[in-house]
Order: C-alpha cells, then sequence, then structure tokens
C-alpha cells in the first residue's frame, strides 16, 4: 500500500512539472527572420504564432509566389528553432525524474 502512495505522490509530482513546463515554453520566445531579412516572424515555445514583421516590397501582387515561398521557409526555421528549446527543456525538467520506478 506505501508503494501505491508513493506513486501517487510521484504522479502529482509530475503533474506539477507538467504545469511548470508549459509556462516555460509559453514564456520562450524565438525571433526568425528570412535568410534576406525580409520577413520576422516571432514564435514562443508552444508554437504560437506571436507576430510576423514583412518588407513592403514583399506585398507587391507580383511578389506573391515569393512571399509566401519565403513565409513557409522562415516558418520552417522558427519551428526548428523552437523544437531545439523543447528539447533543451524537456532534457531539463526530466532530469528531476531520473528515479520514478517507470
Amino acid at each position: 500500500m506505501a508503494n501505491m502512495f508513493e506513486m501517487l505522490k510521484q504522479a502529482g509530482q509530475i503533474r506539477k512539472q507538467a504545469g511548470r513546463f508549459q509556462k516555460v515554453l509559453a514564456s520562450k520566445i524565438c525571433e526568425v527572420s528570412s535568410p534576406d531579412g525580409k520577413i520576422s516572424i516571432k514564435v514562443n515555445g508552444k508554437m504560437e504564432l506571436l507576430g510576423i514583421d514583412i518588407s513592403p516590397d514583399l506585398l507587391l501582387p507580383e511578389n506573391k509566389t515569393k512571399l509566401e515561398k519565403m513565409l513557409l521557409h522562415t516558418w520552417q526555421l522558427a519551428q526548428k528553432e523552437i523544437e531545439k528549446i523543447i528539447q533543451e527543456e524537456t532534457k531539463n525538467i526530466l532530469g528531476d525524474f531520473g528515479n520514478l520506478p517507470f
């Protein structure tokens, strides 16, 4: 029975850590620019898009395809950066649970 109580205690600790993890991720903000600097995307660690800045010269109708490709590429760069942050934070938090029974 004591083992069950210990497992419940550890489950509560995991829940607290998960909540803290979500707050940490929300506070991590990454800003990535396209290679030419004409597009900038800001995203947080929860992969929520916080802002986009686009150079006015890209907003011309004749630049539509170029703009779409640049936005996609810049978003992919931002995702990779956030994935690195998530991996780092996950490693930091999981370090606290090295002695769990499962």
